[in-house]
C-alpha cells in the first residue's frame, strides 16, 4: 500500500499569507490616499493607520528572511540556479505582457509605446521591485548558502552584526537630519530604504542563521508575537515623543523604511512566532503558493491605476473616514483584492501546467 504524501507544516505558509495582506494594506496607504486623508480626518483616523502601519511594516524583509530559513540547506548550485529562477521569472513575463496587452485592448487602460517596450522587459525594467531584487538573491544563493554553511556559530553573529550596523543602523542615520550632514551611504552601501540587493542579502542571511544555529520550540511560544506587538507599541510612542524634539525629529522620515532597525527586529520575532506554530494544512499551503502571483497582479503598474483610480475611489473622499464602518471596509478591500488576485493567479498556474503536459507529450511523440 503506498504511504500518503506527507504534508509539510504550515505555520510558515500563514505567515506568508498573512504577510501579503499586510503588503496591500501599505499598498493603500501609498497609493489610495489613505495615509494622507487618515492623518488630516482626526485622531482615531490617525491611530488606525499608525497603528496598523506599525504592525505592516516588515512584510518584504520578511519574506527575504524566510527564503533564506528554507534555502540555505540546499544543495543547488549555480549550474542548476536556473529551473528555479526560470520559475520566478515566467510568471513576471506572463503577468507583465498579458496585464499591460488586456488592460490596454479593453481601454481599461491608455497605454503607450513605453508601456507596451516595458512590458516586455519586467526584471531590468523594475516592474515590481521586490520581484527583480529576489530574483538575483536567488540567482547569488547558491554561492552565499555555500560560505553560510562553512561558517561557525561565533564567525555567523559577528557576521550579523556587521550587516545589522551597515545595512540597517548606518543606512538609517545616514537619512536623518542632522546627521546626513556628516554621515553618508551614497555610492558606499545605499540599499534605498530597503528596497535594494544589499538589505535583501541581510535578511536573506538573517533567516540562514536562524535556520543553522537555532532551536525550534516545539510548542506555539507567544512571547515573540507579543514582542513583536511591542516593538510596534514602542516605535509609536517614540515617533509621538521625538516629534516635538528638533534634533530627533528626522526619525518620523525613516519609520517606514522596510530596514528601520526597530522594522528588522520586528520581523524577526514576527518570523520566530509563526516558526512555533505547528499545524497542517493543504489549504493554507495551497493558497500560500500563489502568493507572489497576488503581488504581481495588484502591484502591475497599470493594474495599480485601475485600482486605486477607477474601482476603490472612495479611498480619495474625505467623508469615508468619517463613517463607523471605514476600518472594516478599509480590511474588506485588503481581502477582496488577496481572493480577486488568487483566483488569477491559480488560473494562471492551471495554464501553465497545460501548457507544459502538451510540451510534454510532443516530446514524447517525437522520441
Amino acid at each position: 500500500m503506498a504511504e500518503k504524501p506527507k504534508i509539510r507544516e504550515s505555520g510558515i505558509e500563514l505567515l506568508r499569507i498573512i504577510l501579503m495582506l499586510q503588503v496591500i494594506f501599505l499598498h493603500i496607504g501609498t497609493y489610495s490616499g489613505f495615509e494622507t486623508y487618515s492623518q488630516e480626518t482626526g485622531i482615531f483616523q490617525e491611530l488606525f493607520y499608525w497603528m496598523n502601519r506599525l504592525i505592516c511594516r516588515c512584510p518584504v524583509y520578511v519574506f527575504v528572511m524566510i527564503s533564506g530559513y528554507f534555502s540555505v540547506t540546499s544543495q543547488t548550485t549555480m549550474r542548476n540556479i536556473w529551473k528555479k529562477a526560470s520559475n520566478v521569472y515566467l510568471p513576471m513575463i506572463f503577468y507583465s505582457i498579458t496585464l499591460t496587452f488586456v488592460l490596454g485592448v479593453t481601454g481599461v487602460s491608455q497605454i503607450n509605446t513605453y508601456d507596451f517596450v516595458k512590458s516586455f522587459f519586467p526584471l531590468t525594467s523594475r516592474t515590481w521591485y521586490f520581484m527583480s531584487v529576489y530574483l538575483l538573491v536567488l540567482i547569488l544563493s547558491p554561492v552565499v548558502n555555500l560560505a553560510l554553511t562553512k561558517l561557525d556559530k561565533k564567525d555567523f553573529r559577528i557576521l550579523l552584526v556587521v550587516l545589522f550596523v551597515l545595512f540597517s543602523i548606518w543606512q538609517n542615520v545616514a537619512k536623518t537630519e542632522p546627521f546626513n550632514t556628516v554621515i553618508s551611504v551614497n555610492s558606499v552601501i545605499e540599499t534605498t530604504k530597503g528596497r535594494g540587493l544589499y538589505g535583501f542579502l541581510f535578511m536573506y542571511i538573517l533567516g540562514a542563521y536562524l535556520r543553522l544555529h537555532t532551536k525550534q520550540e516545539e510548542k506555539t511560544t507567544w512571547k515573540y508575537l507579543i514582542i513583536f506587538v511591542l516593538l510596534a507599541a514602542f516605535d509609536g510612542i517614540l515617533m509621538y515623543i521625538v516629534r516635538d524634539i528638533p534634533l530627533l525629529k528626522g526619525y518620523l522620515k525613516i519609520v517606514n523604511y522596510n530596514n528601520a532597525p526597530i522594522a528588522v527586529i520586528q520581523g524577526l520575532f514576527l518570523f520566530l512566532f509563526f516558526r512555533t506554530v505547528r499545524f497542517k494544512s493543504k489549504f493554507i499551503n495551497y493558497i500560500s503558493s500563489h502568493n507572489l502571483g497576488v503581488y504581481m497582479i495588484h502591484e502591475h503598474w497599470l493594474m495599480r491605476r485601475t485600482i486605486w483610480d477607477r474601482i476603490f475611489t472612495f479611498f480619495q473622499n474625505p467623508s469615508f473616514y468619517t463613517s463607523p464602518f471605514y476600518p472594516a471596509a478599509t480590511y474588506g478591500v485588503i481581502l477582496a483584492i488577496y481572493i480577486s488576485c488568487i483566483i488569477i493567479d491559480i488560473i494562471r498556474a492551471r495554464i501553465f501546467d497545460l501548457i507544459k503536459k502538451l510540451y510534454e507529450k510532443i516530446k514524447k511523440q517525437k522520441a
